[in-house]
């Protein structure tokens, strides 16, 4: 899971564009795009909350993502939201 790795990356030492690699093989790579995750303080809580409890990720994801799709969709207040099947079924 991305938060869990967000928490152990280091700046590559080199002379190109500033990057971070992962502490223990150097081979994999982030931007500092994604290490904003990480930068941002409020957003740093978030992060260790996520990297601890990936359920809980998927948890909030989900009902976030059921949310947004549903969102301005006009209902009469008594049909069944739809529910996609998982995959895992």
């Amino acid at each position: 899971m991305i938060f869990h790795h967000l928490l152990r990356w280091v700046e590559k030492k080199w002379k190109g564009p500033k990057q971070f690699v992962d502490k223990a093989t150097g081979e994999l790579m982030m931007l500092p795009a994604d290490m904003a995750f990480v930068a941002d303080k409020q957003f740093k809580k978030v992060v260790d909350i996520y990297a601890k409890d990936e359920k809980k990720f998927f948890d909030d994801f989900s009902a976030a993502f059921s949310k947004l799709i549903h969102l301005g969709v006009p209902y009469k207040g008594d049909e069944k939201v739809y529910q996609f099947p998982t995959l895992n079924a």
